[in-house]
């Protein structure tokens, strides 16, 4: 098949695709004539959305480099019959790291003990055992960060509505809701897709019920907290800070909400790029192309199946 390949990924994925036979069309100058005449996109944030896939009638598949799919419409490539694949659980190794690295950072201060010229007793330097970690959403990255916050001592409770009030297979406890579990919190990491449902599941309500410095990572998708609010609950001094690697516009935009406020480290969306969940990613990508053309898909890679 003709694939186009919409932004930079790991070289290996580009051999593999050559390898199976396929025309590979590596990030070109002309994205609108590359879709014309492409029969598999492998994307990663590019938006595909309804006008864009009506102006590639070639299309068959596309392959997500990454779980999220929220930058593809869903609906419009059902309809036109194209197939829709992602990667869950290529690089949630790296997506752990990452959210592992912002509590470290803000828990112990970090950016203020960079820039301190000798000992200040007056920096806030708080250990991560012993606190509350609540993981909303169950998918590979959260149950990397309970393996790894559990080393560091970390209580773990899970927001999982298919066994509210119950347990995960590993034993931790699975919260009755959202709202009965923010109070006791004293980390709140997010693991959700973007969706209708869970946009600005984390509000102001929200934030208000975590208790008093309390710690909010998110390195799933950007408009699963109401940036404003947060901001807002920021300047207050209620939250202990804020770790994101994702915001709602990226790449971040003049007017944020965030910029210049205090106790916020922000990344740039790159929590899935360590050297191989960016490797592995890329290359499950590609095999579902492969998998496609073969007419045998992975129902565990499978967002939209092909036509019967």
């Amino acid at each position: 098949m003709r694939v186009l390949v919409t932004e930079p990924v790991h070289p290996d994925t580009l051999v593999d695709l050559a390898a199976a036979g396929h025309e590979v069309i590596d990030r070109p100058a002309d994205l609108a004539a590359a879709l014309a005449g492409a029969e598999a996109v492998l994307v990663r944030t590019v938006k595909l959305g309804a006008d864009r896939l009506a102006a590639a009638p070639r299309l068959k598949i596309i392959a997500k480099h990454g779980a999220g799919v929220d930058n593809i419409d869903l609906a419009a490539a059902r309809a036109a019959g194209i197939a829709v694949t992602n990667t869950p659980g290529a690089n949630s190794g790296s997506v752990a790291e990452q959210a592992m690295m912002l509590m470290l950072g803000l828990a112990r201060s970090l950016s203020a003990q960079r820039i301190a010229a000798r000992p200040d007793p007056s920096i806030p330097i708080r250990d991560l055992q012993g606190r509350r970690l609540t993981l909303v959403g169950w998918g590979a990255s959260a149950q990397r960060v309970a393996a790894l916050a559990v080393a560091f001592g970390m209580a773990i409770t899970v927001v999982w509505p298919r066994r509210a009030g119950g347990a995960t297979d590993e034993g931790y406890p699975v919260a009755a809701s959202l709202a009965e579990v923010l109070p006791v919190t004293d980390v709140l990491s997010l693991h959700l897709p973007l969706r209708p449902e869970t946009r600005d599941l984390i509000g102001a309500a929200e934030l208000a019920a975590l208790p008093a410095g309390a710690i909010v990572i998110n390195t799933a998708r950007g408009g699963l907290i109401d940036e404003a609010a947060l901001a807002e609950a920021l300047r207050a001094g209620h939250l202990g800070g804020a770790g994101l690697d994702v915001l709602a516009v990226e790449p971040i935009r003049a007017d944020e909400p965030l910029r210049n406020v205090p106790n916020v480290m922000l990344t740039p969306h790159l929590a899935g790029m360590g050297d191989r969940g960016f490797r592995a990613t890329g290359l499950m990508a590609a095999q579902a192309i492969a998998d496609f053309a073969a007419g045998r898909l992975d129902p565990k890679m499978t967002v939209v199946a092909p036509p019967a």
